[in-house]
């Protein structure tokens, strides 16, 4: 927390601000799909709208789908065909990565339905669902890429933008002119169909790496001299090389025992609150957008933690997603997190394991980052930061957020010439940083079933604001 006073005014509270598109990315939405799904889309949207990008990561150079296709319409032979024309620098098939895309593509065998209908069904039950829509440029054509455009838009789905590709500037071995001829045709076709809809290209996050910078430089160079023609950029951001002590020292897998701490968990989650609060360039990164490409558009369409299996579904990792939610969602027009819906450890919504303490196994869970998400859904685009001292001198409602993870309870000062003031706080909290809602990745087999975090609490408090020891979320101050 800063240590300064902040005298807000209510004029300040400017109501022309408008919170940008949040969400999650889309990989993996639609292969265990369920209409309990649906609902959940729904009660998170009931405040703000909720963005996916579809298809989610790299399922995108594979996908080919179509209504009349099962899954996303992958097949074998242009998955063999891809990983052939798309080698890596030295020339060499990208034997792991080719053996992955084709069980995806066997799995497909099985699907009873397209991915595509799964969107569809979400966008018709729920009004403020936005699509950024990932395009197949390493194989797709303009025509298999416009069929399921069209498809999506015909059946009211909402498209806010289209994206060439996902990370294809590792993709292509930074390889910008094969980039190019592959995806202008693409563009062009959608630009003279559908003119309203923003057309993006993927940009390098690592800003200081010689590869990101030439593929930039570029691409710079292109949007600059091609005018409207590209509407803007989608970044992904990872805090990797920041996290590099923390993961050295996260033990793996423990076995978890409910209610009792353990001691090489407390160092290594001390070690990751450090790093997110004083590391995170995600502020930097948009500033690099505004500079570089003004005037654009600019989507995260993936951002969070490596190696994510030693942090994701904690009370620490949600108030990393909650406040690079509400710290970044101005400076971007979408901000997602990875993963919103999947099979993934780090889904915000996943299925119940083994290991999780629940009834029905074959449902998903809501995990602690679909509640981060939850929260910073409900939070207006005026929404401050908790800081030390804050004094309020115009009646009115006010919001502001925080992050007490790994922190103890404590009492906050909130000063007002007025002599009533009324706390509506909601958070997240858990005895540990690394408390979960349910099972997290390090949980190994032998762990106690338990679930220790089951949603979101909302605390009404009078003239006196006590925020809870390790938690996160946001309080609402009226003044009277």
């Amino acid at each position: 927390m800063k240590k300064s006073t902040f005298i807000f005014l209510f004029a300040l509270l400017s109501q022309s601000l408008t919170a940008q598109i949040i969400g999650g990315n889309g990989e993996g939405f639609g292969a265990s799909f369920q209409d309990e799904d649906i609902r959940q889309i729904t009660l998170l949207s009931t405040n703000s709208p909720i963005g996916v990008r579809w298809p989610g990561g790299g399922d995108s150079k594979v996908a080919f789908p179509a209504i009349d296709k099962p899954g996303l319409g992958m097949n074998i032979d242009s998955v063999n065909a891809l990983y052939d024309e798309f080698r890596d620098g030295q020339g060499l098939i990208k034997v792991d990565a080719l053996e992955k895309d084709i069980k995806k593509a066997e799995k497909e065998k099985e699907a009873t339905e397209s991915e595509l209908m799964h969107l569809i069904r979400s966008s018709r039950a729920t009004k403020n669902f936005h699509v950024s829509f990932a395009l197949n440029v390493m194989q797709g054509t303009p025509e298999s890429n416009l069929r399921a455009i069209t498809t999506l838009i015909d059946s009211g789905v909402n498209i806010v933008a289209v994206v060439a590709g996902n990370e294809t500037f590792a993709s292509y071995n930074y390889n910008w002119e094969k980039y190019k001829n592959d995806f202008e045709p693409i563009l062009k076709a959608i630009q003279k169909k559908y003119p309203d809809i923003p057309r993006l290209l993927c940009i390098g996050q690592a800003i200081n790496r010689k590869t990101h910078i030439q593929w930039n430089t570029q691409l710079f160079q292109y949007v600059k001299k091609t005018g409207n023609f590209i509407s803007g950029v989608d970044i992904h951001y990872y805090l990797y090389d920041e996290l590099k002590e923390a993961n050295a020292t996260h033990p793996g897998m423990v076995q978890i025992k409910e209610g009792k701490a353990d001691k090489q968990l407390d160092k290594a989650f001390a070690m990751y609150i450090e790093a997110y609060r004083n590391k995170d360039q995600m502020s930097a990164l948009a500033a690099y957008l505004q500079v570089n490409l003004p005037g654009k558009i600019y989507h995260c369409s993936e951002f969070g933690d490596k190696e994510a299996e030693n942090w994701s579904n904690t009370v620490a990792n949600g108030a990393h997603i909650f406040t690079t939610f509400c710290v970044n969602r101005n400076s971007f027009d979408m901000l997602l997190v990875h993963n919103l819906i999947g099979n993934w450890l780090w889904a915000a919504r996943r299925p119940a394991t083994k290991l999780d303490d629940v009834k029905n196994k074959s449902e998903k869970v809501n995990r602690i980052s679909w509640y981060a998400l939850q929260l910073a859904n409900e939070l207006p685009a005026t929404a401050l930061p908790l800081d030390k001292t804050i004094k309020i001198i115009a009646p009115g409602k006010y919001y502001y957020y925080y992050d007490n993870a790994g922190g103890e309870l404590f009492n906050h000062e909130i000063t007002s010439t007025f002599s009533s003031i009324n706390y509506e706080l909601h958070y997240v909290t858990g005895k540990f940083p690394y408390s979960s809602a349910g099972s997290a990745g390090f949980w190994a087999k032998n762990s106690q079933l338990f679930f220790e975090v089951k949603g979101i609490t909302i605390d009404k408090q009078k003239n006196q604001l006590s925020i809870p020891k390790n938690s996160f979320g946001y309080v609402q101050v009226v003044v009277e």
